[in-house]
Formats: C-alpha cells, structure tokens, sequence
C-alpha cells in the first residue's frame, strides 16, 4: 500500500471510530447525568460542576507542553527513528512525572480552602470527593505517554476503542451504584478505578506495538536542531494555553457580572449543544492531524496545500449542513428539553450558530498548524484573541445592555478581527510556504455561500409549519445543497471520491 493511501486510511480509521464513540459517549453522559440529577439532587450536581471548574484551572500546570513535544514526533515516527522516539518519549514522561505531583499539591491545597469556594453549607464528604476527583485527573497523566505515541502514530483509533469500552462500563457501573441508592463517594471512586485500568490497558498494548520502548539502554542526547524547536513550541503554547483558558472564561464571567447567574443557565442551555456537536467536529479532526503530520515529512508543499482545501472544503461543507439543522431545529429542541421561557431571540440563536460556524470553519488550520508544529508562531494569537473578545463582550453587554447578544457578538469580533487571517496566515507563510489568495477566495466564497442560505432558511422555513414538514424541507434542502456543492467544487468533490474509493 502506498503511503498516501495508508495515510488516508489511517485517517478514515481514526475520525470514524473517534466519532462513532465520541456520539455514544454523549449519549451515555446525558443518561447519567440524568440518573445523576434524580438520585443525588441538585446540590451534588452543583458540588460536582464546581469540581470540573476546578480541575480546568488546574489542568493549567500542563501548559499544553506534552502537545508540544508530541508533534514532534511526527517526523521521528515517519522515519522510524526509534533512538530519537525513545529520548522524546523519556522527556514526555519526565515532565508528565513532574505535572502528577503538581496536581497532587495543587489538589491538596483547594481541598484545603475548599469550604471558602462553597456559599453556604458544604455537603458531608465533599474534601474527600475533591481528593477521588483530583486524584482522577492525575490518574489519566501516569500513562499518557502511551497515549500521544499512539496518536501521533496514525493509531488514535486503539485510545478510542480503549478509552470507550471502560467508559461505559463506568458509566454503566454508576447507574446501577446511584439507582442502587449508593453515595457520590462510590460513584467517583468507580471513576478513578475505572481510569486506571483503561491506563493500564492501554500501556499494555502500546508496549506489544513498541516494544523499543522496553529496551533497557541509555536515553541519547536529543539533537539541538529538535531541542531549539521544542523550546519555541513550548513557548508558544504556554502563551496559547493561557490565552486559551482566558478566552473560555471569559463569557459566564461577563453575564454573571453585568447581568446574572440566571441569564448565564439559559446561555448553558444552548452552549451544551453546541459543545457536544464541537466535540463530534473536532474529534473527526484530531484523528486526521497525525497524517496531516505525517505527510508534512515529505516536504511536498503542493501536495500538502491540495489535501489543505479538499480537508477545508470537507469541513465546511459538513458544517453548513450541521449549522442550517441547528437553524431549522435549535429553538424547538430548546423548547422540548428545558421549556420554551428558556429559548433565546431568534437573532441570539443566529449568532450563535453563526459563531459555532466561525469556529469550526478555523480548525482545518489549526490542525496544520499543530502537524507542522508551528506553536512559536502563533505565541501571541490567543493573548490578543482574549483582550478583544474581552473588550468588545464588556462593551456590548454594559454599553448596549445586549446580555447574551453581546457576549456572543464580542467572540465574534474576535474572531473575525484575529483568527480569520492570523492562524491561515502562519500556515500557509510557514508550513505551506504559499501564498494565501487562494485560500481568501475560499474563505469568501465559503460565507458568502453560508450567509445566503441562512437568509434563504429565514425567508422561507415559515411555510412549513409542523415538525413533520420542517423535516422534510430541511432534508430536500440539505440534499439539494450537497449536490450543489459536490458537482460546482473540485476540491470537496475530490474528497468525496477519496473517502468512496479507500
């Protein structure tokens, strides 16, 4: 098998399992979390969120370095340098050595003060339920390394399999424990044992696939070519990580302090669908990112900017449809799952979507970005990125009194006024080595495309009243677009037979 070929398989193997397991994880969560909510209330449902919360300014001591240091692997494994694999693989684990005990401490010390965290009365047991719940999350670096070999090596699909089948028996396991009348201590204590087996698991696959990796020898030198670009990437993504945990608090923070906590819950309604279609997007994605990496080792830039707009015209494709169902059907599923006083104006729920669009659009660059581990270059994106969503969310909503409105429209600027050309911009100057009006055209064509059918969608969906018809109409119109789509550009209709063929 030629190596495109085994690249594009190995792409089609990794987004479909990532995907196919991510959807049934989804579901599964959403059937505990309500199993969760029956039998434990919201107090623990509560106590449980501002666990999460916490975590994620913990996972902050990460840095985003092990992805640093994970791409450059790419080149090592194309070229089946084990010498080198196995001193990267020694620094991944050094440092990851280093991060479980700063989450250890960090965990210690908010268990500490955790009482202060808490308005009112805390639940009995809750230190100890912080203590399982951080010690969870330092579980799942012991064996990261393991991990990130595999990923990197066109072989996530194995960390899909292995990461869903003790999920659900978690999962599983859980339901039975809460509907049993069992306490939230057991049900976290299911999650961290459950954790360390599947990090078991997969160390005992990785080590058959790798099995230099159990070789008893001394760790050579990295080269100094590969140690001067890992400090850069790593650089550039303290920068990222930081701007990047900013940027994601900075919305609820913005309502929950010139309008109120209410108003952040109905923006959490429609947030929780939008994230759980991210996390589908995205998962495909990632499982594409190590081939993209893969095929950056030949240095064949024509090759690599063809597969960048068939990949590009894929996405978006395949986001139009997604976005047009979230138009057709966003409010009334709003209105079946919470209540219909939750559903936002129908201009919020088109900003929304139009954001969701934006920054789904961004993520073909953003996974040549990280193939090509172009992090130093971007060291600055996300701070800039951050300070104008920042300022402009404040300004629509205290200014302009916009709430929800606002907060969306400010990510939008931000977006609109950073992204859209500084991530394109670095991939094609630094990774591509080509110029970029190609990819303008693209871009423009792309919007212009999006913005037509949703006026379209607006102007029309009226006439279809029921669920039944509006179905029906949504599927001819989404039919009657791909086919638009599939006969009028080359680029996404090259990806199609691609995807067929292989």
């Amino acid at each position: 098998m030629k190596k495109s070929e085994t690249r594009i398989y190995a792409s089609k193997k990794n987004a479909f399992y990532g995907v196919f397991f991510q959807f049934l994880t989804l579901v599964m969560s959403f059937i505990v979390r309500s199993v969760f909510i029956k039998n434990l209330g919201n107090e623990f449902l509560g106590l449980d969120s501002l666990f999460k919360n916490l975590l994620n300014l913990m996972s902050f001591t990460e840095l985003g370095i092990g992805v640093a240091i994970s791409s450059s692997l790419y080149e090592p494994l194309a070229r089946h340098d084990t010498e080198l694999i196995n001193s990267l693989i020694h620094l991944l684990k050094v440092f990851y050595k280093w991060i479980i005990g700063i989450i250890i401490l960090a965990g210690i010390i908010m268990t500490i003060v955790l009482p202060h965290l808490i308005n009112g009365a805390m639940p009995d047991g809750a230190r100890f339920a912080f203590c399982l719940y951080f010690l969870n999350s330092a579980a799942t670096y012991m064996l990261v390394v393991n991990r990130t070999l595999l990923i990197a090596d066109q072989k996530g699909y194995i960390n899909s399999i292995n990461q869903f089948i003790f999920l659900l028996l978690q999962q599983i396991i859980q339901i039975a424990l809460l509907v049993g009348g069992l306490n939230y201590i057991i049900y976290l204590s299911v999650q961290l044992i459950a954790t360390i087996l599947s990090n078991i698991s997969l160390g005992i696959r990785s080590r058959k696939l790798y099995p230099y990796l159990r070789e008893k020898k001394s760790v050579s030198k990295i080269p100094t070519k590969v140690v001067k670009r890992l400090k850069e990437n790593v650089i550039g993504m303290i920068s990222s990580k930081f701007g990047g945990i900013v940027l994601n608090s900075t919305d609820n923070l913005v309502l929950s302090l010139f309008v109120n906590l209410a108003t952040v819950g109905n923006y959490a309604n429609y947030t929780t669908v939008i994230n759980g279609l991210t996390t589908l997007v995205n998962t495909a994605i990632s499982g594409i990112t190590a081939s993209i990496g893969n095929l950056g080792t030949e240095e064949n830039y024509q090759k690599e900017k063809r597969i960048f707009f068939q990949l590009y015209w894929g996405n978006a494709v395949l986001l139009m449809n997604l976005s047009f169902g979230l138009y057709f059907f966003f409010d009334d599923f709003i209105k079946l799952w919470v209540g219909s006083q939750y559903q936002l104006t129908e201009l919020t729920t088109i900003a929304i979507i139009f954001l969701f669009f934006q920054n789904q659009l961004r993520q073909i660059a953003v996974s040549f970005q990280i193939a090509h581990s172009l992090f130093w270059q971007q060291r600055y994106k996300s701070l800039f990125e951050a300070f104008t969503n920042l300022v402009f969310s404040i300004i629509f909503v205290k200014v302009f009194k916009l709430s929800i409105l606002g907060v969306v429209m400010g990510t939008i600027a931000s977006n609109l006024l950073i992204n859209i050309w500084w991530e394109p911009l670095i991939v094609f100057r630094s990774g591509l080595h080509s110029k970029m009006g190609e990819y303008w055209k693209a871009f423009m064509t792309v919007n212009g495309l999006f913005v037509l059918c949703l006026i379209i969608i607006h102007f029309t969906k009226g006439y279809f009243m029921g669920l039944v018809p509006l179905i029906g109409y949504y599927l001819a119109f989404s039919v009657l677009f791909n086919l638009l789509m599939f006969n009028c550009i080359p680029s996404f209709k090259k990806l199609v037979f691609k995807v067929i063929r292989r």
